[in-house]
């Protein structure tokens, strides 16, 4: 007996992370099967570990690892770091189960280590145990184990929020990763993109089939045309290589006598050209001394020129000095005249500034009198001053103790006013307490009469309520049946629809093929198919495989018996005969057979049937067939009998009586004369034809009964929908009506306790009213004895208060007095200030005037140095200028006496120069003539070298023709044997053979190779038709068995998640109800997944109002229960403590003990209580700003 294998559960190592975030210098941090805390303050990069462990796990998504892109996951540098160019994070699982296939290779090792790395150049590296890999190798190896990036081996608190406010849809990848169905989800997304692109392929490849069956057969017929072409085009190379070949030879020969003549005027040439070319080098020399001579001319005319410009240049000159001469005699006379003007100006405000001193300090005096007047009377107003303060401080005074003596007198007549008010109400009161309690009293009678009405229509409510809901209870019960009842309809009508479909579109693509009637041969599938004009040849009618039908027991026999006439075509005359192979022979397209509808008859003898127990009967007897082919078939069948086995058939042949064919039921035959067939059936051939046609009819007939079925099945499922609709439009009628019941009960009762309150209310009432008017007689006899009081205290203070104002209208007298004596005095003495005021602005205004004269005078007195100065540099100027003058009148002289000299020597060297022209002149008639001459024999020689190169380019055409035409080099040509022959006969035969290929029109001489290419290509590409198909039908099996499968694990998931959830609900919350629910239970593929929770203590109510610990705890029972029911090998919490209270923690962690022993936990926390409960601590720090490391402590 072999020991029991027990399976250890799989384990997360360790994990290493350099480069990733915050963890620039590497980490390396070790998990034990036991729990192990992450914890540190925030922002230390606590959570870099669950984006590293996500990251790793196959997670793609930058967003969902807290960044914008890829580039964000590597550490980006810090204040005192450069940035690196990489992130590595190696993940090792231990415990791994052996045979499980990683990049298709089965594990043997008990340790997988995977590596994911990122560089910032945008390379990603992939790796299991250090061997490179791909992206969905490592995904594929982590779903098969059980580890998702997406679900349950990384959640965060805030997936924990999503889990209650996602949508059910979103929900439901729970579920999906409990059932282990996510990576048949892969799958059947990978089945659905491969199917979608076999059937792109798949019509794609048909278009190219069907365009490469039509390109076929025509490039078959080009072919056949091609070939007679070529024969035309080898008999045309033969008779113009001869015809070349002469020509060639007589161009040898005229090319020989050209060259002598060339050679002949080639060297009369070449003496006329040495004389030419002496004269043009005597002409060269005369000329280059000519242009010597005229450039020294040139330079000499050029000189006696510039001197001319020179010497009037310097004439200008001198006029312009004189005039500059003049103007400056007349700036300095104009200068001597400003000075004088501005020394008179001088004086003027000199005098001017005096007589404005002498009057500034006079104002001076003005000023210090007025001030000293001004501070005497000042001191005699602040002496008054102090006399007013005082005696307004006694007004003031008076006037408060007035005011004091008022406020009493009107506070005292205020509470008289209120005691007198509070008398009136107190009266007022006791006459309304005595009405209330009367009215109170009256009231309440009332209201025990209502309550006892009110205690019979609860009663009567009650038994009606209970009434309704038994009635309710029976009509749901009903309705759960018949919506079981439609379900179960439903899933068969769909069945039936899809096996419909199935069918329908089998029996439409093999009426589409036999419509194109593919398998036939091809001359009659040319025949029978449409033309171009859309029509078929005259006469044709079926094919004989169409017009007989036979019992499947004996279609082999008369498949045999038939053999290859079941492809003949059946026409109407031997003239439709006739012009169909004619038209098969035009477009070759293949052959045929025909049965003419007026066949002759084949009289003979009947057939002789012996009695043989084996024999069957005639074929005829077993065929069915149209009336108006009854003939043809009666002829074809009319000597063939069937057996039952091939001894049978030998026996009844061997008899000399017999004269037929004889066939058995599996298809050998025995023919007339003698030759017997028999053996294994090809699949492949026309034998297929008759079960072929079966199979259609069979089709047919079952896909009619599908429908048939189909129609009865969905009336039958709109009755039952019908009828479930009225039960539940009834079932929500009582329903309705329940709820009015509770709603007049409810009200009721209400109404009831309402009664029952007021009647105990007035009772109080009543006793307060009897406490207030006893209250009342009290305080009314307290109010007059104050009131008497009040008015004796009021009378005395009027009396205080009227001494107190006669002493305040003295002081205010007085006051008054002493106020307009002040007010005189203060006017008085804003006059002087008015006054010295004015006399120290006409101060201000001296002052400035005479600075204004002193400005003006130093401006003067610069402008007379200024213009001094400029009569001295005029003087200066015009003795220069006089000197300058001197200078130019020499210079001038000179020139005029050089450009004498140089124009003499300009006139004997144009002399000579005209000399020299006269021999150039002469030379050059001469060289003309010989030009002439030599352009005569030039012509001539040209014409010869044309004459050659006419013969030339004919022989080169012809050789170029020659090799073009024929691929034939002139070596070749010139070494064919010499014809005689009539040129004008080859060519007029050339001409008949290249008439005939005109009228061929256009030929593809391509088609040959082309044709087989393309057939061989249509062949290939039909058979990858055919796979294609295959595999879409096998794709669509997968996909369903996908389904079935997903559907199954789903649902069975679902109720064990379900029944965990109720569980770990009720633990958590110590007590409450919660459940989970399809939203739509037909389609439970596609269904989202509701929640419901009922806290103990709670109504059901929406997710949405739980409280924050409320929901945490309700996503912490989901995902438990998921773990219960599919353990994860590990799982990371990040922070899903964070909104639990001290008991809720307490029960969590419970939870997680429970679960422990198959899910080893790493949690990222803040609680202290969680922390505690760690078996391994791991401290995030932060020493470094920006720069995270791991610390670890062992707690055990």
């Amino acid at each position: 007996m072999k020991p029991l294998k027990i399976r250890v559960p799989m384990l997360l190592k360790s994990l290493e992370l350099d480069g990733f975030k915050s963890f620039v210098d590497g980490a390396h941090i070790d998990f034990t099967s036991g729990f192990t805390a992450i914890v540190g303050p925030n922002g230390c990069g606590k959570s870099n570990v669950s984006d590293a462990i996500r990251w790793v796990i196959g997670e793609q998504s930058s967003k969902s690892l807290r960044g914008t892109k890829s580039e964000d996951l590597i550490f980006n540098g810090s204040s005192t770091r450069k940035p690196v160019n990489r992130a590595e994070i190696s993940l090792t699982l231990s415990r791994v189960p052996q045979g499980i296939r990683i990049a298709n290779v089965p594990n043997v090792a008990d340790e997988v280590k995977v590596t994911r790395c990122y560089h910032r150049s945008g390379e990603s590296e992939f790796y299991i145990n250090q061997v490179p890999c791909r992206l969905k190798d490592i995904t594929d190896f982590l779903l098969d184990v059980g580890i998702s990036p997406k679900v349950l081996s990384v959640i965060e608190q805030g997936h924990i929020q999503d889990i209650i406010v996602s949508k059910p849809e979103n929900r439901r990848i729970l579920i999906e990763e409990a059932a282990g169905i996510l990576k048949f989800k892969h799958r059947k997304n990978e089945a659905l993109r491969k199917l979608d692109a076999s059937t792109q392929n798949l019509e794609r490849i048909t278009d190219i089939v069907q365009e490469l069956g039509r390109q076929a057969e025509s490039l078959k017929r080009q072919a056949a045309k091609a070939e007679r072409y070529k024969k035309y085009q080898g008999e045309i190379k033969e008779l113009s290589l001869k015809l070349f070949a002469k020509k060639i030879r007589q161009y040898t020969v005229d090319l020989k006598l050209i060259e002598e003549e060339f050679s002949t005027q080639a060297e009369n040439k070449t003496s006329k050209n040495t004389r030419a070319s002496f004269l043009d080098n005597q002409i060269t020399q005369l000329n280059l001394e000519i242009e010597e001579a005229l450039g020294l001319l040139n330079e000499k005319r050029e000189n006696v020129y510039q001197l001319a410009n020179k010497i009037s240049k310097n004439e200008h000159t001198i006029e312009l000095k004189k005039s500059q001469i003049n103007q400056a005699e007349i700036d300095a006379r104009s200068a001597n005249n400003d000075v004088i003007h501005l020394q008179k100006e001088i004086t003027d405000q000199s005098n001017q500034a005096k007589n404005q001193r002498v009057q500034l300090e006079t104002l001076s005096e003005e000023v210090n009198t007025e001030e000293h007047k001004l501070t005497e009377e000042s001191r005699i107003l602040d002496e008054k001053k102090g006399q007013l303060n005082a005696i307004e401080n006694e007004v003031n005074e008076g006037s408060l103790q007035s005011l004091e003596l008022l406020h009493n007198i009107s506070k005292k007549k205020s509470d008289l006013a209120a005691l007198e008010s509070r008398v009136d109400s107190l009266q007022h009161l006791d006459k309304k307490l005595n009405i209330d309690y009367q009215e109170t009293n009256s009231l309440k009678e009332e209201l025990l009469v209502s309550l006892n009405q009110s205690n019979a229509i609860v009663q009567e409510k009650s038994v009606e309520l209970t009434e309704l809901k038994n009635n309710r209870q029976l009509l749901h019960q009903k309705t759960e049946q018949k919506r079981q009842q439609l379900t179960s309809g439903t899933n068969h009508l769909n069945t039936l629809k899809e096996e419909y479909l199935t069918q329908s579109s089998l029996l439409t693509s093999l009426k589409e093929l036999r419509n194109k009637f593919e398998g036939f041969e091809d001359g009659v599938r040319s025949l029978m198919n449409y033309n171009e004009n859309g029509g078929r040849l005259n006469g044709l009618r079926k094919v004989l495989a169409d017009v007989l039908k036979t019992p499947v027991e004996y279609e082999a026999a008369i498949t045999a018996a038939l053999g290859e006439k079941l492809q003949s075509v059946i026409v109407n005359s031997y003239d439709d005969s006739v012009e169909a192979i004619t038209y098969l022979k035009e477009n070759s397209s293949g052959r045929g057979s025909f049965i003419p509808m007026d066949i002759k008859p084949n009289e003979g003898p009947p057939v002789y049937l012996n009695g043989n127990p084996g024999i069957l009967g005639k074929a005829l007897n077993f065929i069915e067939c149209e009336e108006e082919y009854q003939q043809v078939i009666e002829m074809l069948l009319r000597n063939v009998v069937l057996v039952t086995d091939l001894s049978t058939a030998v026996q009844v042949f061997q008899n000399p009586e017999f004269n037929g064919t004889v066939v058995t039921q599996n298809g050998e035959m025995i023919d007339s004369q003698g030759m017997v067939f028999g053996g294994s059936v090809d699949e492949k051939n026309t034998s297929n034809l008759l079960s072929q046609n079966r199979e259609m009819e069979e089709l047919a007939t079952k896909t009619n009964q599908l429908n048939e079925n189909y129609k009865t099945a969905l009336k039958i499922s709109d009755e039952n929908k019908n009828s479930l609709e009225k039960m539940e439009l009834k079932l929500e009628e009582e329903n309705q009506a329940i709820h009015q019941v509770e709603l007049a009960l409810n009200d009721s009762r209400n109404e009831l306790e309402q009664h029952r309150k007021e009647i105990e209310r007035l009772e109080s009432k009543l006793s307060l009213i009897k406490q207030e008017q006893s209250d009342g007689k009290k305080g009314m006899s307290e109010l007059n004895l104050r009131k008497e009081s009040f008015v004796s205290e009021i009378e005395n203070s009027d009396l205080k208060r009227n001494q107190l104002e006669e002493a305040l209208n003295l002081l205010q007298q007085k006051l008054n007095s002493c106020k307009v004596a002040l007010e005189e005095k203060s006017d008085g003495i804003g006059n002087i200030k008015v006054q010295i005021a004015s006399l120290k602005g006409k101060r201000e205004n001296t002052l400035t005037e005479i600075n204004r004269l002193d400005l003006q005078q130093d401006n003067h007195r610069h402008q007379i140095r200024k213009r001094e100065n400029d009569t001295e540099e005029s003087r200066q100027k015009i003795d220069e200028t006089q000197q300058t003058i001197k200078i130019v009148e020499k210079g001038i002289l000179h020139d005029v006496r050089e450009k004498d000299r140089l124009e003499e020597e300009v006139i004997t060297d144009e002399e000579n120069l005209r000399e020299k022209e006269e021999s150039v002149k002469e030379m050059e008639k001469e060289s003309k003539d010989l030009s002439r001459n030599i352009q005569e024999l030039t012509e001539t020689i040209s014409k010869i070298e044309l004459k050659q190169s006419e013969i030339k380019i004919q022989r080169a055409h012809i050789e170029e023709r020659t090799f073009e035409d024929f691929n034939v080099g002139l070596t070749e040509l010139l070494n064919r044997p010499a014809e005689e022959f009539d040129v004008k006969e080859v060519e007029q035969a050339t001409r008949e053979l290249k008439e005939k290929i005109g009228r061929m029109g256009e030929v593809n001489l391509a088609a040959l190779s082309d044709f087989r290419t393309t057939n061989e290509r249509y062949l290939f590409l039909k058979t990858q038709q055919d796979d294609l198909a295959d595999s879409i039908h096998l794709l669509h099996q997968t996909i369903e068995r996908i389904n079935r499968t997903t559907k199954q694990r789903f649902l069975d998931t679902f109720e064990k998640v379900n029944e965990k959830f109720k569980e770990t609900f009720a633990h958590l919350f110590r007590g409450g109800k919660a459940e989970l629910s399809l939203t739509d239970e037909s389609n439970p593929l596609e269904s989202g997944v509701e929640i419901s929770a009922n806290p103990l203590g709670k109504r059901m109510q929406n997710l949405t109002l739980l409280s924050g610990g409320e929901k945490a705890m309700t996503a912490i029972a989901l995902v438990f229960s998921v773990f219960k029911v599919r353990p994860s090998p590990f799982c990371l919490l990040d922070e899903v403590d964070a909104p639990l209270d001290e008991a809720n923690v307490v029960r969590f962690q419970e939870m997680l003990k429970q679960m422990s022993e198959k899910t080893q936990f790493i949690l990222i926390t803040h609680n202290q209580k969680t922390m505690s409960f760690a078996d391994v601590l791991y401290g995030i720090t932060m020493e470094e700003r920006g720069v995270s490391k791991a610390v670890s402590v062992n707690l055990n």
